[in-house]
């Protein structure tokens, strides 16, 4: 896929552009509970170069710079995204962190750069999601390792299932989607451990983690749902029945957890590889 308007819309760095405020405040707390899980499998030592790759707004990043004291580069193909990056990275001048503006698939940087590399649900985005991971194995050092989140037991994914239903207590049942969404096609354990080792990594592990989404009430996620482009092309295309989708949505959630503070389900797969040494043979 080449023209932008073949790919989805989380496949569209420039439509990131405009959900940089609502992502981080929404969306950041449950990825960065992913990336802390992650990072831990990486064992970065202080003062290790890591790239992570799709940033985002900055919370790995952040998280490796701040509390495992690595020297990061965060690249995202978002404008706006790593212009947040760096504005959070000046308010920690204790973290050596920098973002710029890079295409996953093509990484501007020379071969063997990075100790270590990370990817929260970022790299499953591209559309060439292989291309991509052998940039990481290119520009990490011979037994560099690297760590990337993706989706699986989608079913599990609660805020997804919940609107799902919501949708269908309005619409009736819905016919399933014509393509799969870009960020699923690796939620199957084999089609993940097909993309790392495609790059020519070695797999070390991929562990399913799940995670608790805090969310202080049912109605505040429902104002801000629209955090992704994605969702805010689904929320786009409720039209008339959004108002209704969106009470259906908040009534359920409430009748389960009630009007305060609420928690949402959601599992990932988290793979662990490295690059293989060099030999003299």
């Amino acid at each position: 896929m080449t023209a932008s308007l073949e790919l989805q819309p989380d496949q569209q760095p420039a439509r990131w552009d405009h959900h940089v405020g609502v992502y981080e405040a929404v969306f950041e707390p449950l990825t960065n509970a992913f990336a802390r899980a992650a990072l831990e499998g990486l064992n970065l030592r202080p003062g290790e170069k890591l790239i992570d790759i799709g940033a985002g707004s900055g919370g790995a990043a952040l998280i490796a710079a701040a509390e495992y004291g690595a020297d990061v580069l965060a690249i995202d193909g978002s404008r706006a995204m790593v212009a947040r990056i760096n504005a959070r990275a000046r308010q920690r001048p204790d973290a050596r962190l920098r973002a710029e503006i890079m295409d996953g698939m093509a990484l501007s940087l020379p071969d063997a750069q990075f100790d270590a590399a990370i990817s929260v649900f970022g790299v499953i985005l591209f559309p060439d999601a292989v291309g991509g991971m052998r940039e990481i194995a290119r520009v990490l050092k011979p037994g560099g390792r690297v760590a990337v989140v993706t989706w699986t037991d989608t079913e599990r994914y609660e805020l997804a299932t919940r609107l799902i239903n919501a949708i269908a207590s309005v619409r009736g049942t819905q016919p399933p989607p014509s393509s799969l969404p870009a960020q699923l096609r690796f939620c199957e354990k084999a089609a993940f451990h097909k993309l790392l080792s495609a790059a020519g990594l070695t797999v070390e592990s991929i562990i399913r983690a799940e995670q608790q989404w805090r969310l202080p009430s049912a109605r505040w996620i429902a104002e801000r749902i629209a955090f992704a482009p994605g969702l805010s092309a689904l929320v786009a295309a409720l039209g008339s029945d959004c108002d209704a989708i969106m009470t259906a949505f908040v009534a359920g959630l409430e009748r389960d957890q009630g009007r305060g503070a609420v928690s949402l389900s959601a599992v990932a797969q988290i793979g662990t590889a490295t690059k293989p040494p060099i030999t003299n043979e």
